[in-house]
């Protein structure tokens, strides 16, 4: 049963939502691709504040937001898939700019005073390279960490997953994923995390080809997210599960699945097949796009945000 319903404040209209985080208070930052701003929103729905790229880097014609994080000592953080980024303070001023941190940008994170930025694979075999920049808050960079490569290179490179999902930040560092994987990759190469095992879970065996999906393939899972559900606790989101696994009151072709997973072993991984897929998630919460609000004067406003808790089994594995 869902927690709560938040109904975001009308006086901001939304068009596509690309991307939702949240804070421990419950605080929501969305970023509208279709408005390319980022709106922050009380846990009461009130809209607090607005934040657009150009008012710190401005540029001829204008930045396509691609996410927007919540980051330590209440700073918040907007990227580009091209990979600008700025930093500002909850009232909007600018503390830090820069252009092209990386030369793309598929998802980033933040722990602590640093940035970690996931660029992604380049190249196709011994040429390949998958980097993550460390940057500090003033985007200075720090160091560069050479991550180990997918197995299906052209896959990756041609498939970018759900938008900003390719990593998250946890209490013992960031993790990363490929689409093939069945779980994220820890980038310390821990061994005592509990593996996620989803029963609906389908291998992949080969890569596409030059020009698209093999039909072959299509019954293969393919993994598209990669979210901290808390410092501890990761939930991974696939696509492509089998038909037979469709719960009731689930909408479009495709069948997504959910596979959460403790980092230390508290709880044996535990996965479901929800009617859609999650929005965000953060703090024990998984939160999900719901209809628009019906308006009383006819029109149609924003849509509503369903809030579930995550209440962990108490079984560890083995």
């Amino acid at each position: 049963m869902p927690v709560d319903t938040l109904v975001l404040d009308y006086s901001v209209i939304l068009g596509f939502v690309q991307f939702m985080d949240v804070d421990a208070s419950g605080s929501v930052l969305v970023t509208d691709m279709a408005s390319s701003l980022v709106h922050l929103f009380a846990s009461t729905g009130q809209h607090q504040a607005t934040y657009s790229m150009d008012t710190c880097l401005p540029i001829d014609g204008y930045h396509r937001a691609w996410s927007a994080r919540f980051a330590n000592n209440d700073r918040v953080i907007l990227s580009t898939m091209g990979g600008d980024m700025v930093v500002f303070d909850r009232a909007g001023n600018c503390l830090a700019a820069k252009r092209r941190l990386l030369p793309t940008t598929l998802s980033f994170c933040s722990r602590g005073d640093s940035i970690f930025v996931f660029r992604g694979v380049r190249g196709l075999g011994a040429e390949s390279t998958s980097i993550m920049g460390v940057f500090s808050m003033d985007l200075e960079l720090e160091r560069k960490i050479r991550l180990e490569l997918p197995r299906l290179f052209r896959l990756n490179i041609n498939h970018l997953g759900i938008g900003g999902r390719n990593m998250d930040c946890f209490g013992d560092g960031p993790y990363y994923k490929y689409h093939e994987d069945m779980d994220g990759r820890s980038v310390r190469r821990r061994s005592q995390v509990t593996l996620a095992r989803p029963e609906f879970f389908v291998q992949r065996d080969e890569d596409i080809g030059r020009t698209g999906e093999r039909m072959a393939s299509e019954r293969a899972s393919k993994l598209i997210g990669l979210y901290a559900l808390d410092g501890d606790t990761r939930l991974s989101l696939f696509r492509n599960v089998g038909k037979q696994y469709r719960p009731d009151g689930a909408v479009g072709r495709n069948v997504y699945g959910l596979s959460i997973a403790s980092n230390s072993r508290k709880f044996r991984s535990v996965s479901t097949v929800p009617p859609k897929f999650p929005k965000t998630a953060g703090h024990g919460y998984l939160y999900f796009l719901g209809d628009p609000v019906q308006m009383a004067d006819g029109d149609v406003g924003n849509p509503t945000v369903i809030r579930y808790r995550f209440k962990a089994p108490e079984a560890a594995d083995g």
